[in-house]
């Protein structure tokens, strides 16, 4: 493991937190001016409190299918995961139309 990579995640975690919170409790619009965008998602929980779902825009992987690093905050068309920021769009539902959540 690269421990000073990890604590930059944090570090960045945690100015990402302190924008939030001075921001009434949202990101701001430069946090989320590069967030990709997260489609039919839905919460899972292993371990812990994760996203799966269709993702567009990701810095680091294609478009497509995706779980997600752990979340650490969130509102209904955003969410901040321990790595970055995401635009929450179109939650995953059942043949219903019930949110799927598991």
């Amino acid at each position: 493991m690269n421990w000073l990579k990890e604590a930059e995640r944090f570090e960045r975690l945690a100015f990402d937190l302190r924008l939030i919170a001075a921001n009434s409790g949202k990101p701001t619009v430069e946090q989320l001016a590069s967030a990709p965008t997260l489609s039919t998602w839905r919460r899972s929980v292993s371990a812990a409190s994760v996203l799966i779902g269709s993702v567009q825009g990701h810095p680091r992987v294609g478009p497509g299918p995706i779980v997600t690093s752990l979340v650490i905050a969130d509102g209904p068309d955003w969410a901040r995961t321990l790595s970055r920021f995401y635009i929450l769009n179109g939650l995953a539902t059942n043949n219903i139309g019930s949110p799927l959540s598991y």
